[in-house]
């Protein structure tokens, strides 16, 4: 049965990793331009609605609005821009769509009503306010993750750092323990990362951080989690993957690190970099940190033994 289910994973994870045109990553940097474009929205949206009170409510005139579409309100030109890519992954902006659509549709019959010189029903002004409340909390809600995200973010790579990172793991021991289904973790090192700062200095080590860890988003699973662990190393959790599979994919993604040109300089010049890889798959039994401890050992034996390679912990699991 445990194998049946293996092979099943190996299938959907090869599935997975083969799709490279999702979202690289969201910096921190996007993040921060995300809120302050929702906030220039959201100041413009009020004046909309002023404007609205006064003209349509206050003076019946309709003269001043033509709400055709969604992009027709200044929130939801906001919704349908790039502007707000940093908060497409957040449950709560689908759900501001909803609503914003929601609003329009309500603008647009009460013109309409206006138009035919009939007065506003009462209970759909009521639900139209009830609906300007709904987009108010919605908005509230994704600035607040985006705040709270930020303090889970490395600044630099755009990966999660350490903050939540032991309870994230802990998390999916636990989830191991209970579904019976493999998990691995990976630790990784760039490998002679101090040469290329030396050498390059540590803008273009930057620049290689950076590249590196949009490497990782691209070849993993979307729920796959990418630390930046310290300096130029990242730990790696991938749910639902045996050792053995695991050591194929962060195979796989060695040799595109190892082949990448990364480009700097404004000749255009290039470099490439190779990462070392140790991997150990979680024992449910023991504490977290021990897991880690393998995967750091293990990967400590790699560049020890000429770095560049995906090892994996084989000693005995006590689950």
């Amino acid at each position: 049965m445990r194998r049946d289910v293996l092979r099943n994973l190996k299938m959907v994870h090869k599935q997975n990793t083969a799709k490279d045109d999702r979202p690289v990553m969201v910096l921190p940097e996007t993040v921060l331009n995300g809120i302050s474009a929702i906030e220039r929205a959201i100041s413009k949206q009020t004046e909309w609605f002023k404007t609205w009170q006064e003209q349509v409510v206050v003076k019946h005139d309709i003269s001043a609005f033509s709400v055709a579409a969604l992009s027709d309100v200044p929130l939801g030109a906001w919704y349908q821009s790039d502007a707000s890519l940093a908060f497409r992954n957040n449950p709560s902006f689908q759900a501001l769509g909803e609503s914003l659509n929601d609003m329009v549709a309500q603008v647009r019959g009460f013109l309409a009503v206006r138009a035919d010189g009939e007065p506003h029903p009462v209970d759909d002004y009521t639900q139209f306010m009830n609906t300007l409340l709904d987009i108010n909390g919605l908005v509230q809600q994704l600035q607040n993750d985006s705040w709270r995200g930020l303090t889970k973010m490395d600044p630099l790579t755009g990966m999660r750092n350490r903050h939540d990172m032991m309870v994230d793991l802990d998390n999916e021991r636990e989830r191991a323990r209970r579904s019976h289904l493999p998990c691995s973790l990976a630790m990784v090192d760039l490998d002679h990362f101090k040469k290329i700062n030396d050498i390059y200095g540590h803008v273009v080590g930057d620049m290689v951080l950076r590249h590196v860890s949009g490497m990782f988003s691209a070849q993993l699973r979307p729920y796959d989690m990418v630390y930046r662990y310290g300096g130029e190393e990242f730990l790696l959790c991938l749910p639902n993957t045996e050792l053995d599979t695991a050591v194929s994919v962060l195979d796989r993604l060695r040799d595109k690190i190892e082949k990448t040109q990364m480009p700097y300089g404004p000749a255009g010049e290039n470099l490439s970099v190779t990462a070392s890889f140790g991997v150990a798959e979680i024992d449910t039994v023991e504490h977290i940190t021990k897991t880690i401890e393998r995967a750091d050992q293990v990967l400590y034996d790699v560049k020890r033994g000429g770095r560049n390679v995906v090892k994996a912990w084989r000693g005995e699991l006590t689950s």
